[in-house]
């Protein structure tokens, strides 16, 4: 699943730049052999009730295949299944415990030898449903058949759930990470991974689809058609997905090295809208099969789109993604659409080796998934679309996955799992983006070569089955010769980052780096700055026009660099080469200044914008005053080349609403509409013939920094009369342009205009454009109006999984903050009736926009509680309220820098655009 992240405390992030005993799992074989006949002894006198797990499944019964048959009519809330479970019983036991979340099974039968044992059901702690046989189970084979219901949610996204397209019921699915269990009693840990052989009834004129290929299609009683597909290849429980509904297939060409049959699957009449997932998918798989060096291991690659859902997901032969990052009408497509769509596949399709192929054992691995998928995507990307700049967006997202990691609340990589909580948590920006970011830095360290030789030993040794972290790192540590636990393990087993300081130090016969290290904490935090990592790094240094690096592995809080290739004392040090490592940087002024001015020429773009980060972070950690960061932006509004612009952005969020007086908001926005108000009216709403892909890639960020945070008038009022003319007219605003311009409109729109809007939310059928509405709604900033937002969140006439986000975004904005917080200590029950489940937690980020001890009181005291009931809540809390805490240091630290610097703003020097 990628980074889109779908779960609210991942939002806390990027906006941020039950306990039980733990019980050994053996992992599953891929591939079980035959076991002996379990027996069931005499029954004794009495037998000690079972006690119920708390965590994990214990380990003394494991599948070793599944059949699932499912009577699934979409237009229903409910459907029926039976589940047959053949089991190994490894050890003797006295339950079968399986997990199971809103099913309600009707009928157990168990056998043993062929012949029924009798069970009785029991309800453990939280999921766990347990099946006490008569008599012990002995070890051998055993047969566990359920008969069952659920229901297909219209509130959750997790687990099967329907939806409406077109007048259209269809059912859908997304079972990471505990979702499985809401579609069938089963062993629901990464760690059993078995086949899986699934039946589907469904009611005619709809279609089934699922991970393996079709068998057979055949009539059913009443008017039903029966679908049989074939038996998977050795999967967990989180990788089995299905579709049912009126589906259209768009056939792309085959793909990979086995020439698998490719296709898009799309809602009725929607197949065209899939063209251009059709054109690139095969493309994307060849690149990856060329650097895993094994063919795509499955039988067929099915590319399913799904509404409500956010982001993508990894099901082997059956991908999801959200319907609006795959689909698009020809004439209404992007550039940007397409290049998310590219990049999110191939973030995907590497998942079918890292996570399909190869699973984590357990979650505390999860990294093992998703931060490798997403080093693979900028790393696969560079080589398939060189123009694109894949490798310095990876340096763009290295500071992002900074800024969560400087939190004492930020999860370790490798975070051990202690609850559910823990597990649902780990979908992050530090699995993804800060585990994307070491291992790029470690590749950088061992040469692309080594690296894919210990990718491609890891896979073929643990091909179909389970690994684990050291597995991984004794791969790479055979193919490097050398040890790599130590540093990696350095990054994955403990939270933070380094901050990595240099000096240069001429007075020797060889110029020398004195190096030092510490925790990097923005100004405020609790943590100890008082930690060490294993630090592979390089400095590039020089004079004139020569050139020079050198490399080493800082290991303590104190080292010298020699630099015995340098000729004389160089003028210029930078201590992050190619912005590769995973760390912050400190320089002395002097030095700092030049890398910004006179020496800026001699660094490349990459490592441009890993300054630019690092900048901005001195500034949070309060070593470096906000105005003289500030007085660089002037000079950067120019910038010709996109990615430093857009990386320069980053000390734009320094001009925080949240410790800004009422007077110098208006400030602010004037310094915006000043500085970046020209390039964005010349650039204007309209793209034009011609233009180069990096143009109209940076005309949406600019109108939106200029008119919608800037208010410049003549962008504000050509949003309006455009937003006017597009509700009648879905064609008078450019596609790439439809969020920008009616995110303007709305940020300075009145009630008359939000009628429109809102009146045309209500008859819109189309789904697309109901998101649009949505967005465009959510931008209103009049208190009145966002009351009205958020009565949309409480509607029964209104699907909460496509409004639920207005609250969010209210209480992200300082003007709106007050009645998004009010609303939710109102409402508080009642929202979280509503929401879905893991969208509870959520519900604490109403608060996340205040900066003062009052306010963060309060949330503390109101939200405490009712976190700890919240799936994934105690964690979101404590970032929540440590954000106030941090924000309330910045304000003390920089608010007067702040305030002199939008009173009167200075010009500094600043690197010229290249």
């Amino acid at each position: 699943m990628p980074k889109t992240n779908r779960r609210a405390s991942f939002a806390l992030l990027a906006a941020l730049t039950a306990c039980g005993a733990r019980q050994p799992v053996p992992t599953p074989d891929s591939a079980s052999a035959p076991a002996a006949q379990a027996q069931a002894t005499p029954a004794p006198a009495a037998r000690p009730a079972p006690v119920s797990p708390t965590l994990r499944l214990p380990g003394q019964v494991r599948p070793t295949s599944y059949a699932v048959e499912l009577t699934v009519d979409p237009s229903k809330p409910g459907f029926q299944g039976v589940v047959d479970i053949d089991l190994d019983v490894k050890e003797a036991t006295d339950a079968v415990w399986l997990l199971g979340h809103g099913v309600t099974v009707k009928e157990a039968v168990l056998t043993v030898g062929g012949a029924p044992v009798a069970v009785t059901q029991t309800k453990g702690q939280g999921d766990f449903l347990g099946f006490i046989p008569e008599r012990t189970l002995l070890p051998g084979a055993a047969h566990l058949r359920l008969v069952y219901e659920g229901t297909l949610s219209e509130r959750e996204t997790s687990g099967p759930f329907r939806a409406q397209d077109g007048g259209d019921w269809y059912a859908y699915t997304q079972f990471e990470p505990l979702g499985a269990r809401r579609a069938f009693p089963c062993f629901d840990e990464p760690g059993f991974k078995v086949p899986w052989q699934l039946t589907f009834h469904v009611p005619a004129g709809n279609v089934a689809v699922t991970n393996s290929p079709l068998v057979n299609e055949e009539p059913g009683a009443g008017g039903t058609t029966t679908y049989r597909f074939a038996r998977t290849q050795p999967l967990p429980s989180y990788l089995i997905a299905f579709g049912v509904g009126p589906f259209d297939f768009l056939e792309a060409r085959p793909s990979g090295e086995k020439a698998v049959r490719t296709r898009i699957i799309t809602p009725k009449g929607r197949a065209v809208e899939g063209t251009y997932a059709a054109k690139v998918t095969p493309e994307i798989l060849g690149h990856l099969e060329k650097y895993f060096g094994i063919p795509y291991p499955y039988e067929k690659l099915d590319v399913f789109a799904v509404p409500l859902f956010g982001g993508a997901m990894e099901h082997p032969g059956l991908v999801t993604f959200n319907t609006g990052l795959i689909l698009s009408k020809p004439a209404e497509d992007s550039i940007g659409r397409q290049r998310r769509f590219y990049n999110v596949q191939m973030h995907e399709l590497a998942h079918q080796w890292f996570g399909d192929l190869v699973t984590m054992a357990w979650w505390d691995d999860l990294w093992l998934n998703e931060a490798f998928a997403s080093w693979a995507t900028p790393r696969l990307v560079e080589g398939a679309q060189p123009t694109w700049d894949a490798p310095i967006e990876r340096v763009r997202e290295r500071s992002y996955a900074l800024g969560s990691d400087s939190l004492l609340s930020a999860r370790r990589i490798r975070q051990p799992i202690e609850s559910e909580d823990d597990v649902l948590n780990a979908f992050d920006g530090i699995t993804y983006g800060k585990g994307s970011t070491v291992l790029a830095m470690t590749e950088s360290w061992l040469g692309r070569d080594v690296f894919q030789r210990g990718v491609q030993r890891h896979l073929r040794a643990h091909a179909f089955g389970n690994a684990t972290a050291k597995d991984f790192l004794d791969a790479l540590s055979a193919e490097a010769g050398q040890d790599v636990s130590g540093v990696l393990g350095s990054f994955l087993d403990q939270g933070g980052a380094p901050l990595v300081s240099a000096r240069l130090d001429c007075s020797g016969k060889v110029p020398t780096v004195k190096l030092s290290q510490s925790r990097f904490l923005p100004v405020g935090s609790a943590a100890d700055a008082k930690q060490t990592w294993k630090v592979p790094l390089c400095v590039r240094y020089g004079s004139g026009n020569v050139s020079g690096r050198a490399c080493t592995v800082l290991q303590g809080e104190t080292a010298e660099l020699p630099l015995p290739e340098a000729k004389g004392c160089p003028t210029w040090l930078l201590p992050n080469a190619d912005g590769a490592g995973y760390y912050r940087t400190s320089l002395d002024a002097q030095m700092l200044g030049r890398l910004l001015s006179t020496e800026s020429h001699h660094l490349s773009r990459a490592e441009r914008v890993a300054l630019l980060g690092d900048v901005q972070a001195l500034v949070s950690a309060g070593t470096m005053a906000a105005s003289d960061a500030l007085g660089l932006l002037p000079g950067l509004a120019g910038e010709k080349d996109r990615q430093v612009f857009q990386a320069s952005l980053e000390l734009v969020g320094l001009l925080r609403p949240t410790v800004l007086s009422d007077a110098r908001r208006a400030d602010r926005e004037r310094f915006l509409r000043d500085t970046y108000g020209a390039r964005a009216r010349a650039l204007g709403f309209t793209p034009r013939a011609n233009e180069d892909e990096d143009t109209r890639l940076l005309r949406p960020t600019l109108l939106r920094i200029a008119g919608e945070q800037g208010g410049d008038p003549k962008l504000v009022a050509e949003a309006l009369k455009l937003t006017e003319k597009w509700v009648g007219d879905s064609k008078a605003i450019a596609p790439e342009l439809v969020g920008t311009t009616l995110g303007i409109a709305a940020s300075h729109g009145d009630a008359a205009l939000y009628g429109k809007l809102m009146a045309a939310l209500r008859s819109e059928k189309e789904r697309k454009k109901r998101e649009q509405l949505t967005d465009a709604l959510g931008g209103f900033n009049d208190p009145a109006l966002v009351r009205e937002n958020l009565k949309l969140v409480l509607d029964p006439g209104t699907d909460v999984r496509e409004v639920g986000w207005l609250l969010f975004r209210a209480g992200f904005d300082v003007r709106t903050r007050d009645v998004a917080f009010a609303f939710v200590k109102e409402n508080y029950d009642a929202l979280a009736a509503r929401l879905p489940e893991e969208g509870v937690e959520g519900l604490a980020l109403s608060a996340v926009s205040y900066c003062d001890p009052v306010h963060r009181q309060e949330a503390a005291a109101f939200f405490t509680e009712r976190m700890a009931r919240a799936p994934g809540g105690p964690r979101t809390l404590a970032q929540v309220l440590e954000s106030v805490d941090l924000c309330i240091a910045f304000k003390a630290a920089q608010g007067t820098s702040l305030e002199s610097f939008l009173a009167s703003p200075k010009k500094l020097p600043a690197p010229s655009g290249r």
